[in-house]
């Protein structure tokens, strides 16, 4: 008998240990055959039932006991050897649990063999929470294997199931709540189930079933359907939009035939192309007209207007023959005179200049200058005009005040009141020094600059170094009014307005600051008539 039962092991074992060790982690100590966990394995009588061949005793325990104890931490449950005073022969098996997955089946266990726990509900080997051991006793004959087998045919409308189960095993049932079947197969006397085996089924109801059950009502018609297309057509689009609605109705049981149910309702978009005649029914866009810009033309000092012109471009819309818009353009060029404003022509035109000279009045360098305004700028200011001397290498001197179109004004540098002083020139203890200071920098020729909004500049020499206004006396700080040296100015009457050497006794005999420059002013208009009639 043993070794029928370890016939059927050994057919069995391995499909079992196969399959359900596939996907698990390797466990520490041997495996028997890892079969499915449910409560009532936990009982001991479950498998003394199951091996009542071997007259089975079993036993359940936690922790050590004078049967084995467990080891490897926890891992592995070790037997001691088989103590002949005790029942039976044998062991008979060993039930290793641990988690709820699966047991650890291991017949005929050896002494002094760790036999491991089985994997946990998270994929790990588990700690052994109990085990269960049984002794048997050698049958005289060998018991015969029985392999228990339930199968059934399903009810239908118009038979009964049929259940088919052999004869050989003990079956026992269980009406359960949800109207099934439990079927149980324990082994009769003289036979045992290999190990593995299938003892236990679930059956369903195997009555006729009820003609009003959803299984025996007649084919559920087609669900009815209604399509409706529409065309949406705007000018907006060269294409259609169709709306395709349809309303489906399904039909529903309602204990005794099919009748229309709730109705629902889909709508699919498509679109196509527009004809041309669909095309054409849609309005043409307006004309379009697009005035350009006026743009200046060309003009030079001394106009006083200039010519504009601008484009205007005329769109006109039609259909051609697949009903697409087209379009024909016309471009006119128009044309008008306006008038220049005063300050265009002052950002373009240079002040018109006359003469501008350096003057000497007396022993006093002036700068006397005519400048007239482009033709066509105007101005109320009768003083519109500021003078700037360029500095090369430093800050330029502009000239207190504006100042008119004609005028004289006097040298950087040069004083005609008390004490006297001249660019270049500096008074220390009574007497001239020359210095590089006091506007020295105007002697060598200088830029003049006038302007108004036009502008004008040139180049003006300081007087002569022969004119005396052209240094101060040198030697004392008598007042150089008087000539220390040369020819008494009184002696030529020419010497009205001297540029680079000679003095006017007119100038002389003048005193005070403003009638200097109202004299000056004299002469450099006297200055101007004598280089007109020169010429």
């Amino acid at each position: 008998m043993a070794g029928a039962l370890v016939a059927a092991a050994l057919v069995v074992a391995p499909l079992v240990t196969a399959g359900a060790t596939a996907a698990e982690p390797v466990l520490k100590g041997e495996v028997g055959v890892l079969q499915p966990w449910s409560s009532d394995t936990n009982k001991t009588s479950y498998w003394e039932k199951l091996y009542a061949a071997h007259k089975a005793v079993c036993y359940k325990s936690e922790g050590n006991t004078s049967h084995g104890k467990i080891t490897d931490g926890g891992k592995t449950v070790t037997l001691k050897p088989f103590d002949q005073s005790w029942p039976g022969d044998h062991w008979e098996l060993l039930v290793v649990k641990g988690g709820s997955v699966s047991n650890n089946v291991i017949e005929h266990p050896k002494p002094g063999v760790a036999y491991a726990s089985p994997v946990n509900d998270g994929g790990k080997q588990s700690d052994v929470s109990h085990w269960i051991v049984c002794k048997g006793t050698t049958p005289e004959t060998p018991p015969v294997t029985v392999v228990p087998a339930l199968d059934w045919d399903p009810a239908t409308c118009e038979v009964a199931g049929v259940l088919r189960k052999n004869d050989d095993v003990t079956w026992t049932s269980v009406k359960n709540d949800d109207g099934t079947t439990t079927w149980t197969a324990t082994p009769k006397t003289g036979t045992v189930f290999p190990v593995g085996a299938r003892v236990s089924w679930t059956v369903p109801n195997l009555a006729k079933l009820p003609l009003d059950s959803d299984a025996c009502r007649p084919d559920q018609p087609k669900a009815e359907e209604t399509v409706t297309p529409v065309e949406i057509m705007t000018c907006e689009s060269t294409t259609v939009r169709i709306e395709t609605t349809t309303v489906t109705t399904p039909y529903v049981w309602n204990g005794e035939a099919w009748v229309p149910g709730k109705s629902t309702q889909s709508v699919e978009t498509t679109t196509r192309e527009k004809t041309p005649a669909e095309k054409m029914e849609c309005p043409l866009p307006a004309d379009d007209t697009d005035t350009g810009e006026w743009e200046d033309g060309e003009w030079v000092c001394g106009d006083t207007t200039v010519t504009q012109t601008r484009e205007v471009t005329t769109t006109v819309y039609s259909y051609d023959e697949k009903g697409d818009v087209t379009s024909t353009t016309d471009l006119e060029t128009e044309t008008q005179t306006r008038e220049l404003e005063s300050d265009e022509i002052g950002e373009v035109c240079d002040l018109v200049p006359g003469e501008i000279e350096s003057v000497c009045v007396g022993d006093v360098p002036f700068l006397g200058y005519e400048v007239t305004l482009p033709e066509g700028f105007e101005t109320d200011d009768e003083t519109p005009v500021t003078i700037t001397f360029v500095n090369p290498d430093g800050e330029n001197y502009v000239v207190p005040g504006t100042h008119p179109l004609s005028s004289v004004v006097l040298w950087p540098g040069a004083s005609n009141g008390t004490p006297k002083m001249w660019p270049g020139w500096e008074l220390v203890n009574g007497e001239y020094v020359k210095t590089d200071g006091n506007f020295d920098w105007t002697r060598n020729g200088v830029t003049v600059r006038f302007e108004v909004n036009p502008s004008y500049e040139t180049e003006v020499e300081y007087p002569a170094a022969s004119a005396l206004c052209a240094n101060p006396p040198v030697g004392g700080g008598d007042d150089p009014s008087t000539p220390t040296t040369g020819t008494p100015a009184s002696s030529n009457p020419e010497a009205l307005a001297v540029t680079g050497g000679g003095i006017s006794p007119m100038f002389a005999v003048a005193g005070g600051a403003v009638l200097l420059a109202g004299i000056a002013a004299v002469a450099f208009a006297a200055y101007r008539r004598r280089h007109a009639s020169a010429e």
